[in-house]
């Protein structure tokens, strides 16, 4: 690829028909003195328009997509100062779509806390190692933090527990949160300070993990974890302004162009303000906002957000936007915390007798919350992993849906690992009579986290897990998402996991998943553009490369339709563009 200027010497006169058909703007007008800003030539762009389009050239004026067409009609078009990319044959998308990527606490997380992530850790003795290292540094009090652990990727195939680290720096609160977000392991030092010990009862929606004597292992799940983390040492708007700043242009790196961050307060909202006052904000974000664990909490930010909640409405350019709210229903996959039917199971084919998960707040408050929402016209995701929980979520949507029938809201099932068949019916139902009931998917969980999930699902469950293909045949559009920093953001690592379902280690078999839900990965790239621009409301601006739209675009290094399925994973942009701006270009693709 290269980048040059037409000079006025070569500037092009419009050709006659061809062309002009192309000048037109979302309502319909001709271009009256088109000069595209940029033009991208030579190219295999794959519009993902209604028609599923191909063409060679993209012509990009300001912030938007002018025209489309061969490369010389695009040429023709060229005036002084345009900038022209020969991309050589490469194959062009629309930018990619993250609709669930928590990325102001990941990126935090990625600069402040300890490292103790595969590949970066093998086993619990190399966790205890970094813990010492890091201690060493500290005075008496002191808290040791990490993220990230994944007992599935350790050598020692279990959990970390406290008695693993209380000898390492016994002066030291340690807290280190596992890579799924929905439990952690605390020292003794740290239990003690958040007044955990045997008599301490399970807090709702959550576990304190106990040995056989009743005595806490130092595990927390899900709602037990704030035992600990309303102790740890206060996180500021100014560390998630930082954090973000640091790691933004990592997203353009992996073409994604748009996130929808999930579950943020007001701490992440003024840093994102903050991050795009300062002009280093080179991604579009939608967010949701947590909504907390009683109706009068809830009651309060319904009336904080709802005067500038309203998703679709907002500037035609806005790259920061308040877009919904975000509400749990289960815990984790991992942490068998999930709401589910059936017991879960363990080590694959055992059954962890009992245990069928939990649910975040009481099904009836759960249920008033998304009663509460829906009724006031605001976007909600809900957090769904057990099959139970999906139909809980979905059954709740159709009943809000049916006392106050609002369309349009497009309210998500966040996950939705397992859904049933019936669940399935009323995605249907809802998606085609009110525009509701999506499912937001992370095909890398299959990947990443894949062999403790299968761990955990089974051998019955797991074929069903993700079902993408049942889903394309049902007509059920889904969007996709990576969950950042639960598994990697990259696009390319879910479109490689939903095309082969394979597990990362394979500690259950390479395709404990089995291969009946694979897909394609057009089918994968369609969820991560236009049907995700729908869940951020903005379908009518990105997801799509079409005349008039936002010039949201990625030129990859590979062509995704022609690679081995096994080269996916390693495919990488070698420009992205948000807004008509470069936000990234391959060094070896640099002027």
């Amino acid at each position: 690829m290269f980048c040059t200027r037409i000079g006025d010497s070569k500037v092009r006169r419009i050709a006659a028909a061809g062309i002009v058909s192309l000048l037109v703007s979302c309502g319909g007008e001709r271009s009256q003195a088109l000069v595209p800003d940029k033009i991208l030539t030579n190219a295999r762009v794959v519009t993902m328009d209604p028609n599923e389009s191909i063409v060679g050239a993209v012509a990009i004026q300001g912030n938007r997509i002018a025209a489309l067409g061969t490369t010389a009609e695009i040429l023709a078009l060229a005036g002084p100062g345009t900038e022209v990319f020969d991309l050589d044959g490469k194959t062009v998308t629309p930018g990619l779509i993250d609709t669930h990527n928590h990325f102001a606490w990941g990126a935090l997380g990625e600069i402040s806390s300890l490292d103790i992530e595969y590949p970066a850790v093998n086993s619990i003795d190399d966790i205890r190692e970094k813990i010492a290292a890091a201690g060493a540094d500290l005075e008496p009090g002191d808290w040791i933090v990490g993220s990230n652990w994944d007992a599935g990727k350790l050598s020692d195939q279990r959990d970390i527990v406290a008695a693993d680290l209380d000898d390492i720096t016994p002066e030291n609160p340690v807290w280190l949160l596992h890579t799924s977000a929905h439990y952690g392991v605390a020292n003794s030092l740290a239990l003690k300070l958040a007044g955990i010990d045997v008599n301490t009862p399970d807090p709702e929606g959550g576990v304190i993990v106990r040995d056989y004597a009743g005595n806490p292992t130092g595990i927390l799940a899900d709602q037990a974890m704030s035992l600990v983390d309303s102790i740890t040492p206060a996180i500021t708007a100014e560390d998630f302004v930082e954090a973000i700043t640091e790691r933004v242009s990592g997203l353009g790196a992996e073409g994604i162009t748009t996130i929808k961050d999930p579950e943020i307060d007001q701490r992440q909202w003024d840093a994102y303000q903050a991050v795009k006052l300062n002009g280093d904000l080179s991604v579009r974000v939608f967010t949701l906002w947590r909504v907390p664990d009683t109706m009068s909490e809830a009651r309060e930010l319904l009336l904080r957000i709802k005067s500038f909640t309203h998703p679709g409405t907002e500037a035609a350019g806005a790259d920061l936007i308040s877009g919904g709210v975000k509400i749990y229903v289960d815990g984790s996959g991992t942490a068998r915390t999930a709401w589910m039917y059936d017991d879960w199971n363990e080590d694959f084919r055992g059954i962890d007798e009992g245990n069928t998960g939990l649910t975040y707040l009481a099904p009836d408050l759960l249920l008033d919350q998304i009663r509460l929402f829906h009724d006031a016209g605001i976007h909600i995701g809900t957090h769904a992993i057990g099959d139970r929980a999906i139909d809980f979520t979905l059954d709740s949507y159709a009943e809000v849906i049916a006392d106050n029938p609002l369309g349009g809201l497009r309210h998500s099932i966040i996950h939705c690992n397992v859904p049933t068949e019936h669940a399935m019916d009323l995605m249907v139902h809802l998606q085609g009579e009110y525009d509701a009931g999506y499912p937001e998917i992370q095909p890398a969980f299959l990947w990443w986290i894949g062999d403790a999930y299968a761990a955990n699902f089974g051998p019955e469950r797991s074929p069903r897990v993700l079902p993408l293909r049942t889903f394309r045949e049902k007509g059920i559009r889904w969007a996709g998402s990576s969950d950042f920093d639960v598994s990697p953001y990259a696009p390319r690592y879910a479109i490689w996991a939903a095309v082969t379902r394979e597990a990362m280690l394979g500690t259950h078999g390479s395709h404990p998943w089995g291969t009946d839900e694979t897909i394609s990965a057009h089918d994968v790239l369609k969820a991560y553009t236009n049907v995700s621009a729908r869940q951020v409301f903005m379908e009518d601006r990105i997801g799509s490369i079409e005349v008039g739209k936002l010039a949201d675009i990625v030129a990859w290094d590979s062509d995704p339709y022609s690679i081995p399925a096994e080269e996916l994973k390693d495919m990488r942009p070698v420009m992205t563009l948000m807004n008509g701006e470069v936000v990234y270009r391959a060094t070896s693709y640099s002027e």
